[in-house]
């Protein structure tokens, strides 16, 4: 091999290198915000996009150098691009005079045994769906060190301080406790994967710990709302004795039976700041329009962004809210999570998995919710039937 060859040849390895360690990086910040967010951004999903096909140009080149390493292969191969520039449309239309340029580009494909092309491998998984997590977030969380939190909490009072005149007996007030259990319940769910795949795509094994915290988080989500209080279940914020009954008016909308339960709480002390709604029927009141329903949008004309909260009670959507129904109330003040054990995800063999190549990964998560005062919150139909 002739120096000049040899230059080449080092300085290409050392540009495959570079690009190499490149991709190896982005590959790594690849797979760390797939565990920290369930996905990559665009902008790094391109750049190892880039990356990649430059590593394969690149790969491409040193191949097709090691196959013409003598000059008469090479002056081969540069009349066999001559002869195909000169041949191609674009510069016979350069030769007659029909245009200014012309440019022709010389495609070099490497392909397989069975002819087929080259296939670029995306890194990383594409994604499904996450829905949105909306209810756990409102409410607050503390950690507790035992499987069920005891409290007592006030049942009912009596408030009868009133004027009192010089040496008159005053009035007698009265107030009631009961005893109020929390219990720690456990949501939990696996799943099987080969050794292999743990071994040769951690992208994929990073997704699958994503995902399977995320599938806790969901289910999360909708236990605090409709779980019904029977072990293993939550007792959940619609749960019998966790909320007081809301009276719908015939004929109510959606934002008028907020505005109602709003104030029926207010004469009760309690301060109202959430709204849980279904999405569906939140695009119902979206779409109110004045008059016979031709007139202008009742919450804002479709190009601004009027915002989610009705007389200042923020407007939380879930998919978990069964249609037709809200709940409303101090939702940070009236309840609480007590939470004994955060999301876990851990892998081991189970039965004859090890024989099988077989690893069960499974996450789990233990928590409670505890509805302090029932009286904070408010849950029933949007309008009386």
């Amino acid at each position: 091999m002739s120096d000049d060859i040899k230059s080449i040849v080092e300085s290409g390895l050392a540009q495959v290198k570079s690009v190499q360690d490149q991709l190896k990086t982005a590959l790594d910040s690849h797979t760390s915000e797939i565990e920290q967010h369930g996905k990559a951004s665009t902008e790094l999903t391109g750049k190892i996009d880039s990356l990649a096909e430059q590593y394969k140009a690149l790969k491409e080149q040193m191949i097709d150098l090691a196959q013409k390493q003598s000059p008469a292969s090479l002056e081969a191969a540069a009349k066999t691009a001559g002869a195909e520039f000169i041949n191609s449309d674009q510069f016979k239309s350069f030769a007659t005079g029909e245009r200014e340029k012309a440019r022709y580009e010389v495609k070099n494909t490497v392909v397989t045994g069975d002819n087929m092309p080259f296939e670029m491998q995306r890194p990383g998984v594409i994604p499904g769906s996450f829905a949105p997590l909306t209810i756990r977030q409102m409410i607050p969380t503390i950690v507790v060190a035992s499987n069920s939190v005891s409290s007592l909490r006030e049942l009912a009072f009596t408030n009868a301080a009133a004027e009192v005149a010089e040496n008159a007996t005053k009035a007698e007030s009265g107030v009631t406790f009961e005893p109020y259990n929390v219990q720690v319940e456990t949501v939990a769910h696996w799943i099987k994967v080969s050794n292999q795949l743990l071994a040769d795509a951690p992208a994929v094994a990073a997704y699958i710990d994503t995902r399977l915290r995320d599938g806790l988080a969901q289910r999360i989500d909708r236990q605090l709302l409709l779980g019904n209080g029977t072990t293993p279940n939550l007792s959940g914020l619609t749960d019998a004795g966790n909320f007081t009954a809301f009276t719908p008016a015939s004929g109510a909308n959606l934002v008028e039976s907020i505005n109602k339960a709003k104030y029926n709480r207010w004469a009760v002390g309690e301060v109202v700041d959430t709204v849980i709604v279904n999405p569906a029927d939140w695009a119902e009141m979206e779409l109110l329009r004045e008059g016979s329903g031709t007139g202008a949008y009742l919450y804002g004309a479709p190009g601004t962004n009027a915002g989610a909260q009705p007389f200042g009670v923020s407007v939380v959507m879930s998919q978990h809210m069964p249609a037709g129904s809200f709940l409303i109330g101090a939702l940070r003040t009236s309840s609480i999570i007590y939470q004994r054990q955060g999301a876990v995800v851990e892998m081991g063999f189970v039965n004859d998995d090890f024989t099988k190549n077989l690893v069960t990964i499974r996450a789990e998560e233990r928590l409670g919710l505890g509805v302090d005062r029932p009286a904070g919150l408010m849950y029933g139909d949007i309008t009386a039937e």
